[in-house]
């Protein structure tokens, strides 16, 4: 029994899937590009904007920066000593305080960083004394040593280099 074969030419097929399958694949590649080349464009922009703020900060006075801020820390303390119920105010106090002698004294603007962001700045004395503050200062009901973390706040403060 005699079989043929007859083979078709290839333009013989529809064209129109090839074509709508390319013109998908080719605007999703477009697209694509686009948007790694904004992030790009953004990302440099973000990093001039970092290098031009560390350009014009200057390395302040530290013993004079650092008796202001004890200074300002035991004003707090003796608010808390004459009112030992404001626990959750003194912790709100002292990290507003700790987080703005950071900035004052390194330029990196910490007291806009989240817990997070600090310690990815690898300053994590400073992440773990805020981290403390964390509980009392947001927790429904305010408990914590306050005295005890007057203390580490005084002692960072008196060892910051």
């Amino acid at each position: 029994m005699p079989t043929s074969v007859k083979l078709r030419n290839m333009l013989d097929y529809s064209t129109l899937p090839i074509i709508i399958v390319g013109t998908v694949l080719l605007l999703i590649t477009i697209v694509a590009v686009i948007y790694i080349l904004v992030r790009v464009i953004k990302s440099k922009k973000n990093k001039r904007k970092i290098t031009a703020r560390e350009l014009f900060w200057t390395k302040p006075d530290m013993e004079r920066l650092k008796k202001e801020y004890l200074a300002k820390l035991a004003r707090i303390e003796e608010a808390f000593l004459a009112d030992p119920t404001l626990i959750r105010p003194t912790y709100e106090k002292m990290s507003k305080l700790i987080r703005n002698f950071a900035y004052r004294a390194t330029g990196i603007e910490v007291q806009k960083y989240t817990l997070y962001e600090i310690r990815m700045a690898n300053m994590n004395s400073l992440a773990d004394l805020v981290e403390e503050y964390y509980e009392p200062e947001f927790d429904r009901i305010s408990e914590g040593d306050a005295k005890e973390s007057i203390k580490k706040t005084k002692r960072m403060i008196a060892e910051w280099n």
